[in-house]
């Protein structure tokens, strides 16, 4: 609800002007029950645990991978503690039970309109983890989707057995878009720009090193700032927050660089620990439906993760493991009835459903990119790059792998 509600004069133009919208925010998060808080209320104990588990990028330090990995348990043993000790159902909130909680709303639905429960189906649009809902309940419930549109694919597959490899793909091509888009943008709209895109790289793999060889100290005196250091793992966040909405964030990004490049370190001062991502729902949610699968339990599934993700991505493949942060899942240990557990593989019916799912996703997308591969799954399905769902809810679907071409740019709308 929380993403929807701040956005939701957007929602005529994504669906058109004859549907209601029915959101809901997921067990465990937000508004709904459940809720797991494995510090138990200890802003303390959850402080000191960020500053001993989130030291940097993976590859900060020889020892940063280890470290990373085995400070880990200690929220396995916190979260584990609390649902022991006052929330015995905390990890009842799985992608599963979230699918057939949408089955319940679908059937009551149909019940106060006066139709049969039996024969309800499901009208959705899911984006990001919605994707992987939309798929497992297709998954489940394959007679019972009417419509379903899936933007931002991810993984599912990835996401069930904690792998989490698709999402590093296309990082390094989103990093590039930003030279690419910085240039056409021009100086007085890009305040990072250069004579070309090659030069806006270099640039900024110069920064990159400058952090490696030499972080800046930053005392705080004669200002209300405290004493900090200023690494290359704040400059990596940064970039982690940009390309997942570079619309409205390379131009931050940009001006962002200017300063640093400028001298000024304390543009990114703190943009590492801002990134503290130990959300317990999200967590709850995840480890609890890759209990039976999970991929990265060993120091060697670590430091393989690791390697593998810096190979796809030399701008945030280091970044990117700790980002995410799915180690934290190893030492987590719910117990769950079958009922909440997802059968692996994702796939669908054997034959096409009446309507086929569409999924939809940007051509480069630096961490959802999955959309041919979950296609794949789902027989008749298509795929649409880049926009134009209206038409797939009066019942069309678009050709297959079709492309739409970019209308909106970063940097004001410039022009390629």
């Amino acid at each position: 609800m929380e993403t929807i509600l701040p956005s939701r004069a957007l929602v005529p133009a994504l669906i058109g002007d004859n549907y209601n919208l029915v959101t809901y925010d997921p067990r465990g998060v937000s508004n709904s029950g459940l809720v797991l808080d494995c510090f138990a209320g200890n802003t303390e104990a959850r402080a000191a645990f960020d500053r001993v588990h989130r030291t940097g990028v993976a590859n900060v330090s020889s020892t940063s991978v280890q470290e990373q990995y085995y400070s880990s348990s200690i929220y396995g043993d916190y979260c584990n503690h609390a649902v022991e000790n006052g929330s015995p159902y905390g990890y009842y909130v799985t992608t599963p039970a979230n699918a057939r909680d949408i089955l319940t709303f679908v059937e009551a639905e149909a019940a106060a309109a006066g139709r049969s429960p039996s024969d309800a189906k499901l009208w959705a649009y899911g984006a990001s983890y919605g994707t992987t809902v939309g798929v497992t309940f297709a998954s489940m419930f394959p007679d019972r989707v009417e419509r379903m549109v899936l933007d931002g694919v991810a993984d599912a597959d990835g996401y069930y057995d904690n792998s989490g490899r698709a999402n590093v793909e296309q990082m390094d091509e989103a990093m590039g878009s930003f030279s690419t888009f910085c240039h056409a943008a021009g100086p007085e709209a890009c305040a990072f720009w250069g004579p070309t895109p090659a030069n806006i790289t270099a640039r900024l793999d110069g920064l990159i090193r400058q952090l490696e060889d030499s972080p800046v100290p930053i005392s705080g005196l004669g200002s209300k700032a405290l004493p900090t250091l200023v690494t290359v793992s704040d400059l990596k966040a940064l970039f982690i927050l940009a390309v997942y909405n570079p619309l409205t964030m390379f131009p931050d990004m940009a001006s962002t660089l200017h300063q640093l490049e400028s001298g000024n370190a304390s543009a990114i001062a703190g943009k590492f620990a801002g990134l503290a991502n130990t959300i317990d729902s999200r967590f709850a949610i995840q480890c609890a439906d890759s209990s039976r699968t999970n991929k990265l339990v060993t120091l060697e599934d670590y430091k393989g993760f690791v390697d593998y993700a810096a190979s796809k991505s030399k701008y945030l493949g280091d970044m990117w493991t700790i980002y995410i942060d799915t180690i934290l899942c190893r030492s987590i240990r719910p117990q769950l009835p079958d009922s909440m557990v997802f059968p692996k593989p994702v796939v669908g019916l054997d034959k096409p459903m009446t309507y086929p799912i569409l999924f939809t996703s940007n051509t480069i997308d630096p961490v959802t990119s999955s959309a041919r591969k979950m296609s794949s799954q789902f027989p008749g399905s298509v795929v649409l790059f880049q926009e134009a769902v209206g038409a797939y809810f009066q019942g069309i679907v678009p050709p297959a792998n079709i492309t739409c071409a970019q209308e909106y740019f970063p940097f004001k709308g410039a022009p390629m």
